[in-house]
């Protein structure tokens, strides 16, 4: 989703009380980034669908149509997401016939082609003058129990956040669940109706509670597993968001992802930090929306 088009919603429906959740910093990957200091995002590619890095299905960095997008990122059930070539029995994959084509997100699929095999990419955000900061990302990710599903021995996909140099804390842990101790959970149906391939599940956890807000109604979920896209409707194309609390505040917030998925493959996208102004922004906000006022 273009973080522009997400920022205006999310004023325009919060109205004045929008300050106790201020957008304080994002990245969507499509150029809508806010406070963005700097960033280091590795592009791997090792061919055959092996890939970490930042790409969207018009312009693959692999180079469309051929490759193009890893199967195991694509829902391609319906619509050829992956390279144009529609696939009735495609039962894992994240995008599909509603997805935006254009849309770039994170994508990270059997890294098992380059040293180290833990790859990391950096974002580091100006926050100052905000506290009670909250996290929120965007992730996908469901696999296909015929090719094993997530390896439980080798998947590692963390996100910690630093404040300034304080204490590093993990906001988003993925642990790879079975999917006979996931309590009856099933992920969403694809493009074409049947249910996807099962297999192991990626559950998101962290040092605090970790909430995750469905995409076709913005709703708490009962459970906090990754999910492919909805297929239609509300929501169509987009990415459920996992939110959590930050602990601290400061001036700049860093964000290492550390991912490693061998086999399968999970996308991730809208970077987003709330907050609460502290006093001094308040006055400043305030100042600026009185000269607005003025202004009209």
């Amino acid at each position: 989703m273009r973080l522009v088009s997400f920022a205006l919603v999310f004023m325009l429906c919060a109205g004045a009380p929008a300050l106790a959740g201020a957008i304080v910093a994002a990245e969507d990957f499509d150029g809508g980034d806010v406070n963005l200091v700097g960033s280091s995002v590795p592009l791997l590619d090792g061919g055959g669908g092996d890939f970490f890095g930042v790409g969207n299905r018009n312009a693959w960095p692999q180079g469309f149509p051929t490759p193009g997008v890893p199967f195991s990122i694509a829902d391609d059930s319906v619509f050829g997401y992956a390279n144009g070539s529609p696939f009735a029995g495609d039962v894992e994959g994240v995008y599909g016939q509603n997805s935006d084509l254009d849309n770039n997100y994170l994508g990270i699929s059997d890294t098992r082609e380059w040293t180290p095999a833990q790859t990391t990419a950096t974002w580091t955000f100006n926050i100052s003058g905000f506290t009670d900061l909250r996290l929120s990302v965007g992730m996908g990710g469901i696999s296909d129990a015929s090719f094993g599903g997530y390896d439980p021995a080798g998947t590692l996909v963390t996100m910690t956040a630093q404040i300034d140099a304080g204490p590093i804390q993990t906001a988003f842990d993925l642990a790879v669940i079975e999917q006979a101790d996931a309590g009856g959970y099933l992920t969403r149906l694809m493009d074409g109706g049947a249910q996807s391939g099962g297999g192991r599940l990626l559950q998101v956890g962290g040092d605090n509670a970790v909430t995750k807000l469905l995409a076709e109604n913005g709703a708490a979920a009962a459970d906090t597993f990754t999910d492919k896209t909805p297929t239609s409707g509300a929501g169509a194309g987009e990415l459920d968001s996992f939110v959590t609390d930050l602990n601290g505040a400061g001036s700049t917030l860093t964000l290492t992802l550390t991912g490693f998925v061998p086999f399968e493959a999970m996308t991730l996208d809208n970077i987003v930090v709330t907050g609460v102004p502290e006093p001094a922004s308040m006055v400043l906000l305030g100042m600026g929306a009185l000269a607005a006022f003025r202004r009209r």
